[in-house]
């Protein structure tokens, strides 16, 4: 491991004002679920929707328009992709599946998918919700799943893994052997790769919630979610 670069990324872990405002989203995020808002937790599973390949900032822009235009929980595609088009790519495709999720999880107002989230908690299985959510949503993919799960207060135990963590993780030098940060993130190099961010968490006393946070400030200066 490079012991100097990880000296440096505890030094952001440890810094009064960044983590605290780390902590302060995280508290937030746990929030989201004990609120008990079936549209608000839908449109954090929307929002997950809208971010690959397109900034959060813009992703958030994005539900926010939606939601003003009253169009994230009954609008048509083509409405949706109409505001969509002004914040995120491929908005067509992103429309699209944030209907049919409406139709998966949101039928009548009443997001069904929490009384399988409430049984993850019960039973220490988060990590296979994950999983079934990143085949059952489209337009998921394991890291989508996993960055709903810890944005609703449920990122303990996963990562929210991409180009730039494992960049991070590669200069760290704990990335699984023979990969590299362009290395395709299959569903078994994910699981690998996360296991890896795992050991560093336990071995670094650095629980994984704000293990994402310190990485992206790390890369980018921000700190959003």
């Amino acid at each position: 491991m490079n012991r100097e670069y990880a000296n440096h990324l505890m030094g952001i872990y440890k810094d009064k004002i960044l983590h605290e405002r780390m902590k302060r989203r995280l508290e937030y995020f746990k929030r989201v679920y004990e609120r008990d808002n079936d549209k608000r937790l839908f449109a954090e599973l929307a929002f997950c929707i809208c971010t690959p390949q397109t900034k959060a900032r813009s992703g958030a822009a994005a539900i926010i328009d939606l939601y003003n235009h009253n169009l994230l929980f009954n609008g048509s595609a083509e409405k949706v992709a109409n505001i969509l088009i002004k914040h995120v790519r491929f908005h067509n495709i992103k429309a699209q599946n944030i209907i049919l999720a409406r139709k998966l999880y949101f039928p009548k107002e009443k997001f069904i998918l929490k009384e399988r989230i409430n049984s993850a908690i019960q039973n220490g299985t988060m990590v296979e919700l994950r999983n079934q959510l990143a085949k059952e949503v489209k337009g998921y993919g394991l890291k989508e799943a996993s960055h709903f799960l810890r944005n609703i207060g449920f990122g303990q135990s996963i990562g929210i893994l991409d180009r730039h963590i494992m960049r991070v993780m590669d200069k760290l030098g704990i990335l699984p052997e023979g990969m590299t940060p362009k290395t395709s993130l299959t569903k078994n190099n994910y699981i690998r790769v996360e296991e890896n961010l795992v050991e560093y968490s336990k071995k670094e006393n650095m629980p994984m919630e704000y293990l994402d946070f310190v990485f992206w400030f790390d890369a980018t200066n921000d700190i959003f979610k």
